[in-house]
């Protein structure tokens, strides 16, 4: 006896001379090949074996319900595709958001005051330094230096430089790197903070964390210890660009949960002034302390008098109360000195010395008022340290 199947795809209803043996049917409509589990018997059809199957259109109803299957895939996968389009460009965003740095130029300065690393530094901080690597390389290059002899012969120590190498990083990933320490009145104790800021993710954080040695912190989420510079410190992991390590990791990693704004705004209101007025905005590495009484601190005794063996420092230290050194790069590479000392009396032999360094050079200004003397002057790069250990060699002379 005929039997009458409906397609399941085009709805497309089919009369077939006799029920087929395995079940499974073809429409002739739509090509769709589906398995028969309803039929109607077909009274006075023909069943000459063989005979093509009748195949009768979908009623308006039925057809105004059909909808192949093909169509409705191809809506998914657009679905699909707009949902993962929509999530890049989201993510894209929030890279951008999250990391400006990879949006600036290499070799651009910012001033303190937009230098995201010192916000993760401890409020308690009372010596501090930033170094823009980007501005050294790209100053190297333009002159035909060597960036890492250049950093060195800037007094930045080799071992810290070798540890960057070995955790697979150059000087052209780094956004900025800004550091302090706290230098207290009590005993003497090792206090260290320092926040690498990367222009880009890591293309290996799996190797950075090896080759430094890192091991998760039990119960610390994204903190590990690792060994830096030959020193033990603590890490932690802020965001795929950001990375703080410190030597106490109670107090030197304090600021990286309170996730501080930049520019160093949380620091003492003497601290956080100069980095904001005092600090050349274009200072590719400077460095800069708060007011205290640096001769009389454990830490700066034992390692003045005792690490450099220049007890003759101490008594230069004693008349001074903060102190700023900053090192501008560009065509005409400068050198600014900026301090405040403990009365107007030794400000005024400060700039008298400040005067005879300058001599006749029209180049080389000088100055200040009252407890502060100043001093700005062309400086070749190389010749940073070399520099600021002649004024400490001439002022203990005097």
């Amino acid at each position: 006896m005929a039997v009458r199947l409906s397609c399941p795809s085009c709805n497309t209803e089919v009369t077939l001379p006799d029920l087929p043996a395995n079940r499974r049917a073809a429409c002739p409509r739509c090509g769709d090949e589906f398995p028969v589990r309803a039929w109607q018997d077909v009274a006075g059809a023909p069943s000459t074996p063989g005979a093509a199957p009748q195949v009768q259109p979908p009623s308006p109803a039925k057809r105004k319900s059909a909808f192949p299957r093909a169509v409705v895939l191809a809506l998914l996968a657009a679905c699909v595709g707009l949902g993962v389009s929509l999530w890049v460009v989201r993510n894209r965003g929030d890279k951008a958001k999250t990391n400006p740095a990879a949006l600036r130029p290499e070799g651009a300065v910012l001033p303190p005051a937009e230098l995201e690393g010192l916000g993760y530094l401890p409020a308690d901080t009372n010596v501090v330094f930033a170094v823009q690597p980007g501005a050294i390389v790209a100053y190297a290059r333009q002159t035909n230096q060597d960036p890492r002899g250049l950093v060195i012969q800037a007094g930045v120590p080799a071992q810290v430089l070798d540890s960057l190498t070995a955790a697979g990083l150059t000087l052209g990933q780094f956004d900025h790197i800004a550091g302090g320490t706290s230098l207290g009145d009590a005993a003497f104790e090792i206090r260290l903070a320092l926040a690498l800021v990367l222009r880009r993710p890591l293309d290996d954080e799996e190797a950075f964390l090896a080759a430094l040695k890192a091991k998760p912190q039990p119960g610390e989420h994204d903190r590990f210890a690792v060994e830096f510079a030959r020193l033990p410190l603590t890490m932690a992991r802020v965001s795929p660009t950001v990375y703080v390590l410190g030597f106490d990791a109670k107090k030197d990693l304090a600021a990286v949960a309170e996730r501080r704004g930049p520019g160093g705004t949380h620091f003492t209101a003497d601290l956080a002034r100069r980095l904001a007025t005092q600090v050349p905005a274009d200072a590719a590495a400077w460095v800069a302390t708060a007011g205290e009484q640096w001769s009389e601190k454990p830490a700066v005794q034992m390692v003045v008098g005792q690490f450099l063996q220049r007890k003759e420092w101490l008594p230069v230290l004693a008349q001074g109360r903060a102190g700023i050194a900053a090192l501008t790069l560009g065509e005409r590479p400068r050198l600014w000195v900026i301090v405040k000392c403990v009365d107007p009396e030794t400000a005024g032999k400060v700039r008298g010395y400040f005067a005879d360094r300058a001599g006749t050079d029209p180049k080389v200004q000088h100055g200040g008022e009252g407890d502060v003397a100043f001093l700005d002057l062309p400086m070749d790069p190389a010749r940073l340290s070399a520099t600021v250990r002649q004024f400490l060699a001439d002022a203990g002379e005097r």
